[in-house]
């Protein structure tokens, strides 16, 4: 997901503003923190279930968590680029 919201935000850069759509950014960006809800749940079911330690979860978490952060900047690219700001749900 993170890899699609890149090649959005790059098409968005080199593109025409009138040629491109901010809400495939936006809608990438929701499926980002969909997705990392979805793990962070997950993944407290699994350290409660001892699949793994409390430290490996909370690794895992720090990586889900990074890539959820570069969601944002690439929104916030696409925002400035695009001169509008994503409608808080």
């Amino acid at each position: 997901m993170t890899l699609r919201a890149l090649t959005q935000m790059n098409r968005i850069l080199v593109g025409h503003r009138q040629d491109n759509d901010v809400n495939r950014s936006f809608n990438i960006e929701t499926e980002i923190n969909n997705y990392r809800n979805q793990l962070r749940s997950q993944n407290i079911n699994d350290v409660n279930d001892h699949k793994y330690t409390y430290a490996i979860g909370t690794m895992y978490m720090d990586i889900i968590q990074e890539c959820e952060k570069l969601g944002d900047y690439v929104v916030n690219v696409v925002e400035a680029r695009m001169g509008v700001r994503q409608q808080d749900a």
